[in-house]
Order: structure tokens, then C-alpha cells, then sequence
């Protein structure tokens, strides 16, 4: 199958990586789109892939991984042309892709930054009025999951809410501990110091979970937490200044815009 990659940045390449890593579709029928010519550059240097300017070119290939900003789906062509969409424009519903890929076969995705080392976490939405072949489907949950996890949703509304927690839930997790980093250095400890008690302190928490995915995010929490210790002390105090609002205000934010966004384009 012939693959198109509109807007080949961040995520965009690290799907390509993945795909050229297992030879999911081989180099010869895949072909990258994107406007910047720097970037065009790089990526043929890095992986020795045909790359174009013109969105047109893209119309031969039977595959298309939608990777561009939501924003500057309004500037593309009309393509009347039988093809598989794949797309990961956040807040972009079905229904709106189709005014610019009316004969498309249409699944909406939403990775995260996880994908960039084969971790990450994929939600998936089928368009329900086609049926996708075998193969097609074959093909795309070979694309899809490397090493990630894959959540199919039976509802797309589903698919905004999911970009509210694990699409944009690394950013969640990097801004509370660059919290972390700067509390340490209100402890004394230096910039550097900091960052290495908090990236390992990540690291090791993240492969705790990892390796045991039967156990609970609190009988983890738990083990670590002894009655009238020091961290018993500190998750009083977010308790108290009531985190779980916090977290929820900032989750609903998300939801909220992915709204306005399919309503902007």
C-alpha cells in the first residue's frame, strides 16, 4: 500500500520512523508532504524518502496520515479521490474531514508524545458508516501500535475527551515536575541536581507502572506513603489545596477548546 504523510513534523516523523523501523510499507511507496523546505530537507537526509511541496502529488497514494495543524486543514484542496485517511488532527470530527476527502475511508487517531519512543498511547476512531477491509485494517493497526497501547472508541465525541487526558497529559506531567524541579532548588539543591532527583524519580515510577499494569495507581502511591510520614504530610497539603479540582479544571480546558477547534476550522 502507498502511503502519503501530509505535514511531517514532530509526530509525523516519529510514525515515519516507526513504519521504516518495521517495515510496515517499504521506503519506494512512501511519499512526504510538507511546506517547509528545511524540513523537507532533513527528513530525505535522515531517511532517504521522497518529499514534496504539492499537496496534488499526494492524490496516488492509497493511504494519507493527516499529520498537519488542525488550523490549516481549510487550506487544502478538495481531493475526489478513493483513499484511506488517517488522521490525527485534534478536534477535527469526521464529518469535517469529509468536506475536504469526500470518497475517503476515514479513521481519526490520537497519539502522544509517547509514540516517540515506541510507548505511546493511541486512541482510535473508526468512521462507523464505512467498512474497512481486512487488510486495511491489517495495515493501519500495524501503523498504529509499534509498541503503544491502542484504545479503540466505539464514540467520537470520545476521541477529544481522550486528547484531553493522554494527548495532552505528558505536557500534565512534564509542568507538575518542572514544579518538582523548582521546589527542589528552593531546597538548595542546584538546577542540575534537581533535574536528575526528578527526571530519575519520573523514570523510575513510570517503569514501576509499566511493569506491573494489574496493580492500582494507589496501591503504589501506598507503598510509599508510611501513616504521619513525610509524604502522608505533602499529599495532605495537596489535598488541602485541592489538587483533584486543579487537575479536573485543567482537563475540562482541554475538552473545551478541542470543541472550538472543530468549530474554528
Amino acid at each position: 500500500m502507498k502511503l502519503g504523510i501530509l505535514g511531517c513534523g514532530n509526530m509525523g516523523e516519529a510514525f515515519l520512523q516507526s513504519i521504516l523501523e518495521r517495515k510496515i510499507i517499504s521506503l519506494a511507496d512512501i511519499l512526504v508532504c510538507d511546506l517547509d523546505p528545511k524540513r523537507r530537507e532533513v527528513l530525505s537526509r535522515k531517511y532517504d524518502v521522497a518529499t514534496t511541496d504539492k499537496v496534488q502529488e499526494l492524490v496516488n497514494q492509497e493511504l494519507l496520515l493527516l499529520a498537519i495543524k488542525p488550523q490549516n486543514l481549510r487550506d487544502l484542496p478538495v481531493i475526489e479521490k478513493e483513499t484511506i485517511i488517517i488522521s490525527m488532527l485534534a478536534g477535527t470530527s469526521v464529518s469535517k474531514l469529509k468536506t475536504k476527502f469526500p470518497q475517503a475511508k476515514i479513521v481519526r487517531i490520537m497519539p502522544n508524545l509517547g509514540q516517540f519512543v515506541g510507548l505511546g498511547m493511541t486512541g482510535v476512531f473508526w468512521d462507523k458508516k464505512i467498512s474497512f477491509s481486512s487488510t486495511e485494517k491489517e495495515i493501519i493497526q500495524l501503523i498504529l501500535t509499534s509498541d503503544a497501547k491502542v484504545l479503540e472508541l466505539e464514540k467520537e465525541d470520545l476521541l477529544d475527551k481522550l486528547a484531553a487526558i493522554s494527548g495532552s497529559g505528558p505536557a500534565y506531567f512534564l509542568s507538575f515536575a518542572e514544579n518538582i524541579v523548582v521546589a527542589a532548588q528552593e531546597l538548595g539543591f542546584t538546577e542540575k541536581e534537581a533535574e536528575l532527583l526528578v527526571r530519575q524519580t519520573f523514570v523510575g515510577t513510570a517503569k514501576i507502572l509499566q511493569e506491573n499494569p494489574e496493580d492500582s495507581l494507589a496501591e503504589w502511591r501506598d507503598k510509599v506513603t508510611s501513616p504521619q510520614g513525610t509524604t502522608a504530610e505533602a499529599l495532605r497539603s495537596f489535598k488541602k489545596n485541592d489538587l483533584e479540582r486543579i487537575v479536573l479544571s485543567a482537563v475540562r480546558a482541554a475538552e473545551k477548546r478541542a470543541g472550538e477547534i472543530n468549530q474554528e476550522n
